[in-house]
C-alpha cells in the first residue's frame, strides 16, 4: 500500500509498518481498558460490589447467643430498630461465660447454674408470652442474650445499693430484689395479663443465692 506523505512522496506500508502500528493500538487500547476497569471498582461501597450500576452493601449481622448446657444457640438478627433494653453487639462471643461444669457467668458476676434445669433456660420461659398460664407471667422486651445484659444491668443497680432497689430476705439463704428499671422492660403475660391488656412493666424481680441467679423476670 502506498500513501502520500506531506512531501508528496509515496509512504509504503509494508508488513513491518503494519505490525508496528497494531502493537501500538494494542498497547494504547490494553491501557484504557485498565483504567476504565479501576475507575469501576471505585463505585463500590466498602466490600460490596456494583450489579447494574447499583452497589451492594455488606450485609452487617449480630449473633444473638442462647447459652444453655454451654452450648449456645445463636439466631441472626438485624442491627437496626434496637432499644436501650435491647442493647446489641457485633461480638459473636456468648454474652455468659463458662464457669466451671455446666455454670455459666455473666460480666457483672452473676452465677447461672446447670442443674436438673439450666437457670439459663428457666430465665428464657420469660422472653415470650405463656397465654395459658393461670395467674400472671412476666414478659421481658428482650431476646436471648439481651435478656442476659438487662439482668446484669439490674444486678449493677443491687450492688451499687441504689434506691431503685427493693430487697427482701428470703428462706434457704436466697434474697429477693425488685429494681426499678425506671423504662419499660416487659409486659404483663399468662391469663391475668390477657385479661389485663397485657400491661407495661417497669422492673425486674431477682431472686438470688449469694451470686447464684434463682429466677429473673418482668415484675
Amino acid at each position: 500500500m502506498n500513501v502520500k506523505s506531506n512531501s508528496g512522496k509515496p509512504f509504503k506500508l509494508d508488513a513491518k509498518k503494519i505490525a508496528v502500528i497494531i502493537l501500538v493500538l494494542g498497547i494504547a487500547g490494553y491501557q484504557w481498558y485498565t483504567q476504565n476497569k479501576a475507575d469501576n471498582q471505585k463505585v463500590a461501597v466498602g466490600n460490596g460490589s456494583v450489579e447494574g450500576g447499583t452497589a451492594t452493601l455488606p450485609k452487617h449481622d449480630y449473633s444473638v447467643n442462647f447459652p444453655a448446657d454451654n452450648n449456645s444457640k445463636s439466631v441472626s438478627q438485624s442491627k437496626t430498630g434496637t432499644s436501650k433494653s435491647q442493647a446489641t453487639t457485633n461480638s459473636n462471643e456468648p454474652f455468659l461465660k463458662p464457669a466451671g461444669g455446666r455454670n455459666l457467668k455473666s460480666p457483672a458476676g452473676l452465677i447461672y447454674t446447670g442443674g436438673r434445669e439450666h437457670r439459663t433456660d428457666h430465665v428464657l420461659r420469660h422472653a415470650k408470652d405463656i397465654p395459658d398460664r393461670q395467674g400472671s407471667h412476666g414478659v421481658f422486651h428482650a431476646n436471648g442474650d439481651d435478656v442476659f445484659r438487662l439482668i446484669d444491668e439490674a444486678y449493677e443497680l443491687v450492688k451499687s445499693k441504689s434506691k431503685q432497689v427493693k430487697t427482701t430476705p428470703s428462706s434457704g439463704g436466697k434474697t429477693e430484689y425488685v429494681i426499678d428499671m425506671k423504662r419499660k422492660i416487659g409486659y404483663k403475660g399468662g391469663q391475668s395479663g390477657k385479661r389485663a391488656n397485657h400491661p407495661d412493666l417497669y422492673k425486674v424481680k431477682l431472686i438470688l443465692g449469694d451470686n447464684r441467679v434463682i429466677t429473673a423476670y418482668p415484675y
